[in-house]
């Protein structure tokens, strides 16, 4: 093949679309919210990765939905099966929660078997529960739900984090959404709010503008950088320094990371195999199914020509930008859904713009304060990483395989 997958590969699997909360942007398409992954499709993906022989590693993100409806068992279950058999492929577990139902049987559980929990909040209570309510019952915080989630994953030695969405209940707040996170020492990684699902619909009103996206990483870049004892990680930013200063080893988050579609696949309830756990709802963005298909020969596929041939001209087009190597043109998925235009740059470009050239300049005129954001030595939270949701937090959980 003259392109080809990684050998080294995150996974983003869907095991349910369901979910107990009802998140104003949460992004799942209505047509396929009903879809469960039963346990031979969980069985099946496990195995067609680690008894590949193209595949090195793999990261198994576990996600919905709220993959916890699934309940302890069918966890047992994966971990069952990945370790029947020997593997030459090293392999590592990680789940995205809400932690509704994180209860302690749960966490000592996952965390005894080294899956890494990622968690979600938005900021301050007000901020975070006015866009992320519960579905049904009475009225709970999800905000109070959370921060017990990493007050228990901190008494376990586990430095938590969650991802932020940001989205137009928390934009013009990025100063109050970096207190809450340091003061509740829990990294964090931001995520721009994509236009799809109820995130699409008029009456969720939760989209922001390019604009509002540059102006919130700008605001929350120095609320962070000028903090003389920052004590949290954020993502991107931290990467973005990294990149910079020519930091290696930081492995970079999956929006601005070049090729992300040769070292990304998500799987659907069903099986059904897409570039990332985005896409699935979009039947034009489907490479085949994972009961049917061996997932290298992805490459093979027209869609896996098309997303190569948009990347090549998205970065010609790309070429005498001056932020280039920062983000390779963004995330193709916004460019589908938030700007709809697939074979366009990132809808967010603007607004990238604008948070790269503050931070170049901020990093330029204290190189000193710069790298230390990037010097695990410090913080006093743990400076391995993994992915949750797609994107890198922290810490890692300890790959397994033989090798």
């Amino acid at each position: 093949m003259s392109t080809s997958m990684s050998r080294e590969i995150t996974l983003i699997v869907k095991v349910t679309n369901a979910c107990n909360m009802a998140c104003r942007y949460c992004f799942i398409e209505p047509s396929v919210f009903h879809k469960t992954m039963v346990s031979d499709t969980a069985k099946r993906v496990i195995r067609v990765f680690l008894d590949s022989d193209w595949f090195k590693s793999v990261n198994f993100v576990w996600h919905g939905g709220e993959p916890l409806l699934r309940g302890q068992r069918f966890f047992e279950d994966i971990i069952r099966e990945q370790q029947r058999l020997p593997t030459r492929v090293a392999y590592t577990n990680s789940i995205q929660t809400n932690a509704t139902l994180l209860d302690d049987a749960l966490l000592a559980f996952l965390l005894q078997n080294d899956i890494a929990i990622g968690l979600s909040m938005d900021g301050p209570q007000a901020l975070n529960d006015s866009a992320r309510p519960m579905r049904k019952g009475p009225p709970v915080s999800a905000h109070e739900i959370t921060l017990n989630a990493a007050d228990r994953l901190r008494a376990h030695g586990q430095a938590p984090a969650a991802i932020v969405v940001i989205n137009r209940a928390n934009v013009n707040h990025p100063e109050q959404v970096y207190r809450e996170f340091k003061e509740r020492a829990i990294d964090m990684k931001l995520n721009p709010l994509a236009k799809s699902g109820l995130a699409a619909t008029e009456g969720a009103a939760m989209d922001i503008t390019a604009e509002q996206y540059g102006a919130f990483m700008v605001r929350i870049f120095d609320a962070w950088f000028d903090d003389p004892e920052p004590a949290i990680y954020i993502e991107p930013i931290r990467q973005h320094i990294a990149r910079i200063l020519g930091v290696p080893g930081v492995v970079h988050a999956c929006h601005f990371s070049k090729s992300c579609h040769r070292s990304f696949l998500g799987i659907a309830p069903d099986g059904e195999i897409y570039p990332c756990g985005m896409f699935q709802g979009e039947p034009a963005f489907r490479y085949g199914n994972i009961h049917s298909m061996s997932p290298e020969n992805v490459a093979t596929t027209a869609l896996f020509g098309r997303i190569e041939d948009r990347e090549a001209r998205v970065l010609a087009g790309c070429s005498k930008c001056a932020f280039l190597d920062l983000c390779y043109s963004g995330c193709m998925f916004h460019s589908l859904k938030n700007g709809g235009l697939f074979e366009e740059k990132d809808y967010y470009c603007a607004g990238y713009k604008v948070y790269f050239e503050h931070v170049l300049r901020r990093i330029h005129s204290d190189l000193r304060r710069a790298s230390g954001r990037v010097d695990s030595s410090d913080t006093p939270l743990r400076s391995q990483e993994k992915r949750i949701g797609g994107a890198q937090t922290r810490p890692s959980a300890t790959p397994r395989g033989t090798r």
